[in-house]
């Protein structure tokens, strides 16, 4: 049996190029991995060139990554007591390989709600055609406003600002009703170690003050996923410049830009395709028996 151990930023550097061989969605990022293990109780395994990571809480598996046999690596994996593996955020091209590799074994394939947003880094960039006419005015009606605003890189120089922003525009939501407790997690954690888990982020200040920011990473070649972006909301065309802004900032090295789910909530859901993306990436649940 594989031996499996909680996810450590230790494992960055071993566990990076295989996800990111790849484009398999925001799931596959080390980041997302290991900002929200404690949430998941998210460990991994590797067997020489090939890793598997395994979610406690749910007794799930992402697809295997690396190079290696599947037959052989899911046989070395604990199953669960009904005697199956249970895969979670399959693509569709895993699911043919599991598939393939599994034939007669394959218990069900359920399609997931989660499925994620991709952009063109250039239409978000430059916003052309009467598609983005709204997002255009949204971001003139806040240039307007605010001459002179600054956009810049997250640094160390002012990632401490960009923090006390964040607790901020949690703190204003505490009485809200929603669970933002995974989302704390990820934003907090992620510039907490920053510098470690090699993010690229942005930020908007006003008058010196940061009003909205944003990180994220490589997915693989070419493709970027966006993980946190906050504002405070109350400036119009807020978002729509940090969005753009950033997008501009990318575009030289990422021809895509994934902006993970909706979470399934109807709001974010139609925020999300108001930027016109250029394919969801859509995912399963594929259950194999032992």
């Amino acid at each position: 049996m594989l031996q499996f151990h909680r996810v450590g930023i230790e494992d960055r550097d071993r566990l990076l190029p295989m996800l990111t061989e790849k484009d398999r969605g925001c799931e596959y990022t080390f980041s997302n991995i290991y900002l929200y293990r404690d949430i998941y109780d998210a460990s991994v395994a590797y067997r020489e060139d090939a890793a598997v990571v395994s979610f406690g809480h749910t007794g799930s598996y992402l697809m295997p990554v690396g190079c290696c046999d599947l037959e052989e690596i899911v046989s070395e994996l604990p199953a669960r007591e009904d005697g199956t593996y249970s895969f979670v955020c399959i693509t569709e091209e895993d699911t043919n390989r599991l598939r393939d590799a599994f034939p007669g074994r394959i218990v069900s394939v359920t399609a997931q709600d989660d499925s994620e947003y991709v952009y063109s880094a250039e239409d978000l960039a430059e916003l052309k055609g009467k598609k983005y006419h709204a997002k255009r005015n949204f971001c003139s009606r806040f240039e307007r406003l605010n001459p002179g605003y600054e956009f810049e890189t997250i640094t160390e120089d002012n990632i401490a600002e960009v923090s006390a922003m964040n607790e901020e525009w949690y703190s204003v939501r505490r009485d809200s009703g929603l669970d933002l407790s995974a989302d704390y997690a990820c934003s907090s954690g992620a510039l907490r170690e920053f510098r470690e888990l090699g993010l690229i982020g942005a930020l908007i200040r006003v008058s010196g003050k940061v009003v909205a920011w944003c990180c994220g990473e490589m997915i693989s070649e070419g493709v970027f996923c966006t993980h946190v972006e906050k504002a405070f909301g109350d400036m119009e065309g807020d978002y729509a410049v940090i969005n753009r802004d950033f997008a501009r900032m990318l575009r030289d090295r990422f021809e895509l830009i994934n902006r993970e789910d909706d979470a399934g909530d109807e709001g974010l859901m139609r925020a999300k395709l108001s930027y016109h993306p250029v394919y969801t990436l859509k995912k399963n649940t594929v259950v194999i028996l032992s």
